[in-house]
């Protein structure tokens, strides 16, 4: 049970016949929800704008639809091992050639990692004054196909005052040798009720990858500056990966619904080994627009664009989230 006389507070409650976890500022009503039978996926979140509360990420109403639509759509899914696409299902590491199951038949691809339906269980969840923390962790030590390396995810849900919610993900190699790594989230941001053509939205890219048919990217990459300041989203259609401008420690992305004056930010840490790239995806309802952080390059198992190896026993982590403005 939690403290209700703290001002942040977790609560576990139904989501169907399965879990949900709200951390919640009991002064402002802003919350955030996740769902820890479903790869830990952030589900919503309600930040205070107008003095109005307004859910800003487009997840699932209800077991049905999630049940119908996650392997589709993967609304805020945490994507681990390997965000976005790996080409064939297939890649080759320290001399072995590992074949992944193709869960993208359209696109003959593996996309969005492993543990994106995987159960995370409860490690530690503690209300207070100032902030209330959630740590999820699902351990994989059975032999997968495709991805034979034993590890342990980590996810750590904070909400608080001064930064609202932050993410971070910690994961330890567990096997007796090295393994590749990516990692980064999918979640699906609106703003008020308008089309996400109406939206003003601003993000540091630095370059584009240029991707084929199959959403692989090829060897190219391109100046991309077009979104560096805040400008209308109109009928750009994205489903493009961007290398990100990571002078600075985090990179910030911007929402902006002028019409009717909401404004958020999102942000990811950016430098060695951590998110420092961004995809960017238009769903053809125009309805939301994903926003998602990554730590490599879509087919970053075969191209090393980004790719991360850990050494046993080793340890890293990378954090990313979203504050109002105002």
């Amino acid at each position: 049970m939690s403290d209700t006389n703290c001002r942040f507070v977790i609560t576990k409650e139904k989501f169907g016949t399965y879990s949900l976890y709200r951390l919640q500022d009991n002064k402002t009503g802003e919350y955030v929800t996740i769902l820890p039978d479903f790869g830990g996926s952030v589900n919503s979140l309600v930040l205070k704008q107008n003095e109005e509360l307004l859910n800003i990420i487009d997840g699932y109403h209800s077991v049905e639809d999630i049940t119908k639509n996650l392997i589709t759509s993967f609304k805020g899914s945490n994507l681990y091992p390997f965000p976005n696409r790996i080409e064939g299902g297939k890649y080759a590491f320290k001399g072995h050639t590992y074949h992944l199951i193709c869960n993208f038949p359209q696109e003959n691809n593996a996309i969005h990692g492993l543990v994106y339906d995987k159960v995370f269980e409860l490690i530690s969840k503690e209300d207070g004054d100032f902030a209330c923390n959630l740590i999820l962790r699902h351990i994989t030590t059975e032999t997968i196909s495709g991805y034979p390396f034993e590890n342990m995810i980590e996810i750590h849900y904070k909400w608080d005052e001064q930064n609202q919610f932050e993410c971070t993900t910690k994961i330890t190699n567990l096997s007796d040798g090295s393994m590749p790594v990516g990692q980064g989230w999918h979640p699906y941001y609106t703003a008020g009720n308008v089309s996400v053509d109406e939206l003003y939205i601003q993000f540091p890219s630095k370059e584009i990858l240029d991707l084929n048919e199959k959403g692989i990217p090829t060897s190219k990459k391109s100046l991309y500056k077009n979104f560096n300041s805040l400008s209308q989203l109109g009928k750009t259609n994205f489903d493009s990966c961007f290398v990100l401008d990571s002078e600075s420690e985090n990179a910030e992305i911007t929402i902006e619904n002028r019409k009717e004056n909401i404004t958020y930010k999102i942000w990811q840490q950016t430098g060695i080994n951590k998110y420092n790239y961004l995809q960017v995806y238009t769903p053809p309802s125009r309805t939301s627009i994903a926003i998602e952080p990554m730590t490599c390059a879509p087919n970053a198992f075969n191209t090393g664009d980004g790719l991360i190896v850990l050494a046993p026993q080793e340890r890293i982590s990378f954090v990313w989230g979203i504050k109002r403005t105002v």
